[in-house]
Formats: C-alpha cells, structure tokens, sequence
C-alpha cells in the first residue's frame, strides 16, 4: 500500500471504499470500582451478577471489587453502546447500596489490605487467575492495580481484507494482514499523546500514590493533589506503569514476528528482584514464576495486537498461527460524566483515529523514538493543558497545538470521506479543533475546573456522580 497519504485519500474517494473503511467492528472492555461511602467495597463479586470466571459480559479485573464490562464487537457503534448501558443498568440493580466509582483514578487507599483480590473458585483455571493476580499484587502493590480505564477493541472490516484497497485480486494472508494492523499499531504509539490530551479525565490522584514524588502538587482536600495542567495522571509515572518493564523491557512493534519474539523472551526471562518474592512471601504461590511477565497479558501498553480465536492457548501462539485481528487500545480514562464511561463521540473520533493511523505513513521505530514517544506522552499526561508545551514529533520541537492541528487537518480529509451520509465525523472534528485551541474544554479541564470551583473534595464529586448515575437507572425498569 503507498505510503502517501494525499494519494491514499483520492483512492478512498474515487474507488468507493468508504463504506467499507465505514465498516468496522468497535468493542470495550470497561473498568470500574465497587464503591460503598467513598472506600472501595470489601464485598465479594454478587452471585446475581454470574460467575466471574465464566461470564462473557461481566467479570472482575484485578480485585474482587473492580468490575470488568465486556461488550461484543459491533458495526454499529449505537447499539455497542447501548450494550453496555444495559449492563450497568443491571448491574446497578444488583450491587444494593453500592456505586460504580466513576474516576479512573481510585479513592483514597489506606493500605494494600483495602483491595481485594479477585478469587475465582478452585478449578485450575480460577487458581491460576488467582495466582497472576497474587503476583501483580507483589511485584507493583494492589493500588496500582485498583486503577481503572477503558479499553477501545477497533477491528477494520472483514471486506476490506478481500477488496482491491491493497492492491490484491484476492484476500490477503493473515500475515499481510497483521502487517496492515502493525502499521496502525506504531502511529497510536507515536500519536498517543493526542488521546492523553483530548479523553485524560485523571489530574487528581489520592496522596497514596504520591509517596516522596510531590514536585508541582497542589493540595486539593486532605486525601487528594492535583497538577493545574494534568491530563491522565493514570498514565504518567504515578498511575499503571512498570518500572521493570520501562527499564528493562523493550517490545518491537514493527513486525508481529519481532513483538512475540520479544513477548516471548520477557515471559521466559527470570527477573532477580521477583524471585527474591518467592523468599519473603509466606503464602504457597505469591505469583505464577519468576519472569519479568508471569504471562502476556501482564505487558503494559498503551495499545495492544489481538487474536479473537478463542483457545487455551498462550497469545503468542494465536498470534503466530492465526495473526492479528484486532487492535486494543488501553490508554482511555473514564469519562466521569458519561454513566457508562464512554460517549459516542469518543468512538466516533477513535474509530477515525484508528482509520487514520492505518492509512498514514508508519516507518519502523527506532530505540530513539521510543524514548521520544514515552516523554511525549509523559509530558501529555502531566501538563499537557499547559498551552506553552512544546513535544517532539522525530524531526523536532512542535507545539502541542500546532502538531495536533496538523493531525486533525489530516484526519479532516477522511472524515470528508466517510461523511457521505450525514456531517458527523466533520462536526466531531471541529469540536475537537475547538478542545486544542482551548484546553479548559478538554475532560481533564472541565473537571478540575468543576471541582474547584465548587469547593469539593474528590471523595465527595466522585460520590455524588456515583450516586447519579446510579439513581437514573434505578428509576429505569429493571432488567432480567
């Protein structure tokens, strides 16, 4: 496929492609708290709600207490949506007096011993589940991992892969294929900061997770700080991050030979500081081994290459025989201000992005630009309202502003294009123009901006949007 993008576009528009790039699969994997008076709940998983080891929909994540939402993926992003409002609908009417905590971020923490470990039954598979997580729990503390987000599966359409859109005259191998996605895979690395930017809804954290790390830290109430021009503090250095893995761990992402390769390496590669678990841990099995990954899943990236086979075997291995099907990306807050996390103009602007990253140009990363791409998004996720801050975009020095306006601008080309029956992905990117050019307008600032000037604290916002949520689908009929 060329890499000009001029070009890439006139095709598009001139072939009639657009109603198959239009039709792509979304799902989304959301994650939340059971929060009863402003403390994570100490109760188990509610037998109402299905077993959690079995149940395809709802699930725990980490801690007992920390509900997984799961969707099937859909063309039509009304009806995924609609999905997963009723399962908070139900779920709403079977936690009794508890609420979904609507920030990523969770509330204070006293100690790890508030945070439940999800237990899963005595079958193999739930001990083994129980077992990862023990080790999560050693190796990075339970408060990291009490964290929250939501996580956008994008798949393109399955016509697309046997149309002429790639120049082949019949459907292209699950290799190609898995090349097309690791295109995609490397640009939201590098453009990540701009979702940081535009859905980070995380500037306040607890004082749990700031330790002795307190430089540029306003004191917001007795249990919470905050950083003026913060986007996703669960991003940065305070929130889900690997210490082992930032140092330690480089995973390729220019080829899916050498990202299993390198996966494969990490999860076969004894890490000294985890085995030194196995001797100060006095419980039989504190983590599955020693490895910097126990298992794959335990690879922290801001967005992932998917397998949707279904077997027991390991990822690497279905992404070796089967490739790629999909692309998970993980770096979403939730939207406080949305009941089931997430609106639909945020999967309308993703599912652009995503068609965006794919069809831009996408050159192999170097070590270099790995570095780059982590203070980018370091520098996003910690002031990146900062109208004055200046990334670095593999030729330079760019302002913020003016790289993500040549973002957008591009991305405006498609929407054009797939805006051939209504204005609607045009409209989303202009409102969007208007959130850069006012960074107040963002997730991230409308929240803060509400939490001082209404001079509460962030047990009691969060609690009164818990509590709201709730209430609406309380007074809703309720659902078998």
């Amino acid at each position: 496929m060329t890499d000009d993008f001029e070009s890439i576009t006139t095709k598009l528009l001139s072939n009639g492609f657009k109603d198959i790039l239009a039709d792509g699969k979304v799902g989304i994997e959301k994650e939340s708290l059971r929060v009863t008076k402003s403390k994570i709940s100490r109760k188990k998983h509610q037998s109402s709600l299905g077993s959690a080891l079995c149940h395809k929909h709802i699930t725990t994540d980490f801690s007992e207490a920390l509900l997984e939402f799961i969707t099937p993926p859909f063309v039509d992003k009304n009806a995924g949506l609609s999905f997963l409002d009723n399962i908070h609908h139900f779920v709403s009417h079977n936690i009794g007096e508890e609420i979904i905590w609507p920030f990523s971020m969770p509330p204070f923490i006293e100690s790890d011993d508030q945070i439940p470990i999800a237990s899963y039954g005595s079958s193999n598979l739930a001990l083994f589940n129980t077992t990862y997580r023990n080790g999560l729990s050693h190796r990075y503390g339970r408060a990291m991992q009490a964290i929250a987000g939501i996580h956008f599966n994008y798949s393109l359409s399955e016509k697309i892969w046997s149309s002429e859109f790639f120049n082949n005259k019949q459907k292209i191998s699950s290799t190609q294929r898995s090349t097309i996605y690791f295109r995609m895979l490397r640009n939201l690395h590098r453009m990540n900061w701009l979702i940081l930017f535009l859905f980070g809804a995380s500037p306040i954290v607890s004082k749990n997770f700031l330790s002795n790390r307190n430089t540029g830290f306003q004191k917001l109430d007795k249990h919470s700080y905050y950083l003026p021009y913060a986007t996703s503090l669960r991003m940065s250095d305070l929130g889900y991050q690997n210490i082992h893995q930032s140092n330690n761990l480089a995973v390729s992402f220019n080829s899916l030979q050498e990202y299993t390769f390198d996966l494969k390496h990490a999860t076969e590669t004894r890490c000294e500081d985890y085995q030194k678990i196995f001797e100060l841990v006095e419980i039989d099995h504190p983590q599955i081994n020693s490895n910097i990954l126990q298992i794959e899943d335990e690879y922290y990236s801001i967005a992932r290459p998917k397998s949707s086979v279904e077997s027991n075997q390991r990822l690497i291995a279905k992404l070796n025989d089967t490739g790629v099907d999909y692309i998970e990306l993980r770096s979403l807050d939730l939207n406080p201000f949305e009941k089931t996390g997430i609106d639909l103009e945020t999967v309308y602007f993703l599912e652009l992005f995503l068609i965006y990253c794919m069809l831009k140009s996408s050159p192999p990363i170097n070590e270099d630009e790995i570095v780059q791409i982590r203070q980018n998004d370091f520098l996003v996720a910690t002031k990146g309202r900062d109208t004055s801050l200046n990334l670095n975009n593999n030729q330079g020095e760019i302002s913020l502003k003016d790289w993500a306006n040549q973002i957008l601008d591009e991305m405006m080309a498609i929407a054009e294009i797939l805006d051939y029956k209504s204005a609607t992905f045009k409209n989303i990117i202009q409102k969007t123009t208007s959130k850069i050019m006012d960074p107040d307008q963002t997730l991230s600032g409308i929240l803060l901006n509400k939490i001082l000037t209404e001079k509460m604290s962030f047990h009691e916002l969060g609690r009164n949007i818990g509590e709201d949520h709730k209430n609406q689908y309380l007074s809703m009929e309720r659902t078998k």
